[in-house]
């Protein structure tokens, strides 16, 4: 989680984990603290996206308004997807050999591969670049763009699969492949998580800047 969020908001997202919904007058027994103190974390728990609230009807009087957790905020708690992945993987190494997992990866990027290209259909370079960081981003890579004058930039503060990646690297480079034939250019790994970097960073020259490469 956030090593910025307090331990208040942080126990507010703990809770909703656990308990699914709740309305401002149980957080207040929960936390201990007032009423108004937990409508100021919420608040802030909303502009961020990690909170959500939802009107229930009531028999009489006002609706209560019950918090929950968005699919954002859902995502900051650790999963055994990736290890269960892994070894799924294992399992299947053992049978069909090693070489079948590549094929596999393969596949799963001839599938990324075409429904990239639809969304980048009809759309220049620098609108591909943006339009793939957007594709990334909404896959849990925390993607950005930046650019100077001859190059852009494809950041990557986050990576879904690493514990895939760290026992099957070749998946890296199919995904540069996938970038390559996505975008129809040049795409040039210069940060790498699984080599150190706290991010993967991936520079794309721009099209007058091409012949210089």
């Amino acid at each position: 989680m956030n090593g910025e969020m307090s331990e208040t908001r942080m126990r507010i997202l703990q809770l909703l984990k656990m308990r699914a919904r709740m309305t401002v007058s149980q957080l207040t027994d929960a936390l201990h603290i007032s009423a108004m103190g937990v409508r100021q974390h919420l608040a802030i728990l909303e502009e961020e996206g990690l909170v959500e609230y939802y009107r229930e009807k009531q028999a009489r009087g006002r609706p209560h308004h019950l918090y929950g957790l968005t699919d954002e905020a859902n995502s900051l708690f650790p999963t055994t997807y990736a290890s269960f992945a892994v070894g799924l993987m294992h399992e299947v190494a053992k049978f069909n050999g090693p070489g079948f997992i590549n094929k596999v990866f393969r596949g799963r990027m001839k599938s990324q591969l075409q429904s990239y290209q639809q969304r980048l259909q009809g759309k220049n370079l620098s609108q591909r670049v943006k339009e793939l960081a957007r594709i990334r981003d909404e896959e849990g890579y925390m993607a950005r763009v930046d650019e100077n004058n001859t190059d852009y930039a494809l950041i990557e503060h986050n990576c879904p699969i690493a514990v895939i990646a760290e026992e099957y690297p070749h998946v890296c480079e199919i995904e540069l492949a996938l970038f390559r034939q996505s975008l129809g250019t040049k795409v040039y790994r210069v940060e790498h998580i699984m080599q150190g970097s706290h991010r993967c960073c991936y520079r794309i020259p721009k099209p007058n800047c091409l012949d210089q490469d």
